[in-house]
């Protein structure tokens, strides 16, 4: 009985002391973001069926009864992205879908447009050039650049130094040195920050202002990371 007791003393004491060593450590976050300029960039154009005699003076929608077709607000839209030099590859048509605007009509069809672009200038000129008739919104749809992948492990590695950094200036204040790493640890996150959503409608555009000049036009990365460090 007394070898067991003891047995069981010598096990809580061994027990304490890997606890007390597995408690000295530091764990700290490190963050780093970074604005890179695209290379390329995606711009959605909204298209949807109208009536003719929504246009009209003194109509009411009891009285709608010629409708413009997709095919034909489509087929119009491309040949003025034509115009402006807009290459036929760089355009493509995704999302058909369908929707009811008044009681008792039809149901109207709309489309998307994406076009391929690596100027920003283009966009002012389709705001200036378009015919907005049928035309639902426009707004950047996405950011892209060649080197992302890369830049992203850039913003990782320096997320990770930052973590180091920071757990080397805390532990000098308290006389301690920094010792092996003991875990890193990604911060789950929105990291790709910068999610366009430039929406322009027929009422912003009939404003006369410049849309586009107010939306940042750069990706932002941000990361998080977690380190985990020995304290000598």
């Amino acid at each position: 009985m007394k070898f067991k007791l003891g047995l069981i003393a010598l096990l809580l004491i061994w027990g304490s002391r890997l606890d007390a060593q597995e408690s000295k450590y530091i764990e700290v976050t490190g963050s780093a973001e970074m604005l890179i300029e695209p290379d390329e960039f995606i711009f959605v154009i909204g298209i949807e069926e109208y009536w003719k005699e929504e246009f009209e003076d003194k109509k009411k929608f009891e009285d709608y009864k010629n409708k413009v077709h997709i095919s034909d607000i489509e087929g119009k839209l491309l040949n003025d992205l034509y115009a402006i030099g807009i290459d036929k590859d760089a355009i493509k048509s995704t999302d058909v879908g369908n929707y009811w605007r008044y009681r008792g009509k039809e149901f109207l069809i709309s489309k998307r447009i994406e076009i391929t672009l690596t100027d920003f200038d283009r966009i002012n000129q389709m705001i200036e050039k378009l015919d907005r008739k049928g035309i639902d919104y426009m707004r950047i749809g996405a950011l892209k650049h060649k080197e992302l992948i890369n830049y992203r492990k850039d913003v990782k590695r320096q997320a990770l130094l930052a973590a180091k950094d920071k757990a080397i200036y805390l532990l000098e204040t308290l006389d301690k040195q920094l010792g092996d790493v003991i875990s890193i640890t990604e911060i789950e996150s929105n990291n790709y920050g910068w999610q366009p959503e430039m929406r322009l409608s027929n009422a912003v555009m009939d404003t006369g202002n410049n849309p586009s000049a107010e939306v940042e036009k750069k990706i932002k990365l941000r990361y998080e990371i977690k380190a985990k460090f020995e304290i000598n």
